[in-house]
């Protein structure tokens, strides 16, 4: 199989940061980790969640920013998202 980034046409940047993400007033605040970075999107992991929204805020710095973010693909618990402008 063919990994992801093998059909990027933009390089990440590799990180290994911790982030927050909001989905809803019901769903709440969960925990991730970003794997890696663009400034049109990331690689996010995020664990036990079973369903996961079409669109989300992320958050690097306990919500003092947020970039709002659409899911492209998911593999498992890793999760490809595109930032909204």
């Amino acid at each position: 199989m063919t990994e992801a980034s093998d059909r990027r046409s933009i390089g990440r940047t590799k990180i290994s940061k911790g982030a927050l993400l909001f989905f809803s007033e019901g769903a709440g605040v969960h925990a991730c980790t970003v794997h890696d970075v663009t400034n049109s999107g990331a690689g996010i992991r995020l664990q036990g969640l079973k369903i996961m929204p079409l669109e989300f805020a992320l958050s690097f710095d306990n919500f003092r920013s947020v970039r709002m973010c659409r899911l492209v693909w998911r593999q498992g618990d890793f999760f490809g998202v595109a930032f909204e402008s």
